[in-house]
């Protein structure tokens, strides 16, 4: 894409830093007095990554001075592949930035089939990058298609959306980037950037986010390369997720066109802190989770003997409620028979006396009656005698 939109300077700049960093590994293995490895790749890989960051226009001799910067100072220094504390190409990059700027921050207006003049220095008319007036609040004229296929002003290998997509792709499929770093840092990426958009909002805030200050050509190239990123499972979802975050801040408050280059280098000096973080919270988790067994078991084993107690006693006051309950019946029964034959009793006292009075009422009634009425025999025995 960059030869597309730039012409054949693209692929002399990229060649320039291929041939200075295979030269400055070459020699530095020299005076060091060890054999050159013609097999190892990544002095070339890292100048292809260093000259996509930088413009079409960057003089040949800055390309070449920073390549070799990457390589004997950042590199070998270092002790070359593995003892690599950060990444050479952001490094140098940022080395550059500050030595050059004018040369590094301006950018040839890319055109489909366009060339750019071939003399070291370009006097052709060159511009602020897209990433620098969008966060400027310029008005931009581009469109999604712009920013898919990179006709953006910037850094002339990053900013095409769609190619380096199509790379994580492949890369993601030969596993050789992480997937939990890749994907936490996309995600939180695009996840600020819908939130907090920077210029412009909806859609095209998604893909800005991707190419603005490049972050995605940094995510995928470098920010996942395996050399830099920790080891555990959550070090690499929390690396991708302070990497997002990281370059979103430097972008947004430090004014840094390439802010994803500068918080790079930040993470990386605490990769194995982020791996030493995960081991103790593991730690801390086992810890908490063994204590949490235990003090559950210990409740479990109260509990269980809370409740035979509670079942002991339960029976224990059920069956003295029960007898306090059979004497209480069993003296409202008591009292109700009680009551009863009282009330039979009253009745049978009772009786007798009516009886009593109806016949002291019957004599009564006959010794008032008799001295009125005379019987005829009686008077007649009477006259006899008379």
């Amino acid at each position: 894409m960059a030869y597309y939109f730039y012409g054949i300077r693209a692929v002399l700049v990229a060649g320039v830093s291929c041939l200075s960093s295979v030269a400055a590994e070459y020699f530095c293995s020299i005076a060091m007095k060890k054999k050159y490895d013609w097999t190892d790749v990544s002095p070339i890989m890292s100048g292809l990554l260093l000259a996509l960051l930088m413009p079409a226009s960057v003089p040949y001799s800055v390309m070449a001075f920073s390549s070799a910067f990457m390589a004997i100072i950042c590199k070998q220094a270092f002790g070359g592949n593995r003892n690599l504390i950060f990444c050479p190409v952001c490094i140098a990059y940022i080395f550059t930035i500050f030595c050059f700027p004018s040369d590094i921050v301006r950018y040839p207006v890319p055109e489909p089939f366009g060339s750019v003049s071939l003399t070291n220095t370009v006097t052709d008319t060159l511009t602020r990058s897209y990433t620098y007036y969008l966060d400027n609040g310029g008005v931009t004229a581009m469109n999604i298609l712009d920013v898919v296929w990179g006709k953006l002003a910037g850094p002339m290998g990053a900013s095409a959306a769609i190619v380096i997509l199509i790379c994580a792709v492949a890369l993601y499929f030969f596993q050789d980037i992480p997937a939990l770093a890749f994907f936490s840092g996309f995600g939180t990426n695009v996840l600020i950037n819908v939130m907090f958009p920077v210029g412009e909002a909806g859609i095209l805030a998604v893909m800005n986010s991707l190419v603005a200050g490049s972050f995605l050509f940094v995510l995928v190239f470098m920010a996942c390369d395996p050399r830099y990123v920790p080891n555990r499972a959550f070090s690499q979802i929390l690396y991708g997720v302070l990497f997002a975050v990281l370059s979103y801040v430097i972008r947004l408050f430090t004014n840094i066109e390439n802010g994803a280059v500068f918080a790079l280098p930040i993470l990386c000096v605490f990769r194995d802190e982020f791996d030493r973080l995960t081991d103790a919270l593991e730690r801390l988790l086992k810890f908490l989770w063994a204590h949490l067994k235990s003090g559950t078991a210990f409740l479990w084993d109260k509990t269980k003997i809370a409740a035979r107690l509670s079942a002991k006693y339960a029976a224990i006051a059920a069956k003295w409620l029960m007898k306090r309950l059979d004497a209480l019946f069993e003296n409202i029964s008591d009292r109700i028979v009680e009551a009863s034959k009282n009330k039979d009793k009253k009745k049978e006292d009772e009786k007798p006396q009516e009886t009593e009075d109806s016949a002291e009422v019957t004599s009564e009634e006959a010794e008032a009656d008799g001295p009125e009425e005379e019987n005829p025999a009686d008077g007649e025995k009477e006259g006899g005698a008379e």
